[in-house]
């Protein structure tokens, strides 16, 4: 098994979906909020109005997932379209792949279970590949590294998640 970059410890994970062939446009990939950005209409050559469920909102000029709960920092999952494997904003696209991040020290670790599921759902649901760590594993490398980053933090008696995880800055 590698070892988790000191990075990850403190930033968290990160996972790129690729698309195999043309990717989605702005107004495609805004469907996942549920709903059609008037300013940015779909092409309707991808579905992402089918991920809704996930609970994907606009934030900033990014997608996320905001935590409900007052437990652990405002967004849980951030979404970032990519042009080659460069993070883009202000971008119509079309988008080469998708990045989704995670902190797993700055929420509770049961909220990592819907991480693991916007993966599978998004991977499982459209035409990417997936990849993590130079595509060292899939989604059980993935939920290890989760764990591990959790029994780091609590070695040091910090819970993820916790007032007190939310102060460590890097």
């Amino acid at each position: 098994m590698q070892k988790i970059p000191e990075s990850a410890l403190y930033q968290g994970l990160e996972v790129d979906l690729l698309f195999e062939g043309a990717g989605p446009e702005f107004g495609d990939l805004f469907t996942i909020c549920g709903y059609e950005n008037p300013s940015f209409p779909p092409s309707g050559k991808f579905d992402f109005v089918k991920f809704r469920e996930l609970l994907f909102s606009q934030v900033d000029d990014y997608f996320g997932v905001r935590t409900l709960s007052g437990e652990g920092d405002d967004v849980a999952v951030w979404l970032s379209p990519l042009i080659g494997t460069e993070e883009v904003y202000h971008n119509p696209g079309p988008f080469d792949g998708l990045r989704l991040s995670y902190n797993v020290l700055r929420h509770p670790i049961d909220r990592s279970e819907h991480f693991l599921r916007i993966i599978e759902e998004l991977r499982n649901g459209l035409p990417v590949t997936m990849i993590y760590r130079s595509n060292s594993g899939g989604l059980d490398q993935i939920s290890k590294d989760i764990c591990a980053i959790a029994a780091y933090w609590d070695g040091k008696g910090i819970r993820v998640g916790s007032d007190k995880a939310l102060l460590i800055d890097y």
